[in-house]
């Protein structure tokens, strides 16, 4: 497990607990909300700091950063590792050239596509789609957080590697051990995410 990725999180306080519908349309009794990061320039650089280590040792051509959580992400990486960087829309913007990438690309480059976290992995084929469309290549996604809910898998089968800074397992772990979420709570989103794991 990244300590410092897990402690960067844990003072922006990204971890919500409740009941949340999540953007796969999936309920769930946790919330990673990770946009919120750049609101905190000091758990943000943390975290950007060990996100740029983990990129450079991929040796891309592009940073791809998905609209709009990986947009903040992308560009602290772009600048950190002077790794280029671009952005992919969810959809074309419907005037002027109609691409779904804002940025410069070029046929035949290595992106790598960069969000906040996955879940499932459908919305990571629609980005990476976005991007073969330039005729660029796609092998890898990275992301902060896995969720591990089948979305490493999906992207396997699709011949796509994931790379994470962390798990949600191991963050959930970090705040237990930590004393800042209770015994109930733990076991409850453990049993969540361990029901999820066996039904995907």
């Amino acid at each position: 497990m990244n300590e410092k990725v897990a402690q960067a999180l844990c003072d922006a306080n990204v971890v919500k607990l409740g009941s949340f519908q999540l953007a796969s349309g999936r309920e769930s009794p946790v919330y990673i909300d990770l946009r919120i990061l750049p609101s905190y320039p000091k758990a943000f650089k943390a975290v950007t700091d060990e996100f740029s280590a983990l990129i450079k040792e991929l040796k891309m051509d592009i940073v791809a950063g998905v609209e709009t959580a990986g947009i903040p992400i992308s560009t602290a990486i772009s600048i950190k590792t002077k790794i280029p960087m671009i952005y992919v829309r969810r959809r074309p913007k419907g005037y002027g050239t109609n691409s779904m990438i804002e940025g410069i690309i070029d046929k035949g480059q290595k992106v790598v596509l960069i969000d906040d976290l996955i879940t499932n992995g459908g919305s990571k084929l629609r980005f990476i789609d976005g991007v073969k469309q330039a005729d660029a290549k796609v092998n890898d996604v990275a992301v902060i957080l896995d969720r591990g809910q089948g979305g490493k898998e999906m992207l396997d089968g699709e011949g796509i590697k994931l790379h994470s800074l962390i798990t949600l397992k191991e963050l959930l772990g970090y705040m237990r051990e930590h004393s800042l979420i209770s015994k109930e709570e733990y076991t409850k989103v453990l049993e969540y995410l361990d029901q999820n794991e066996q039904t995907n």
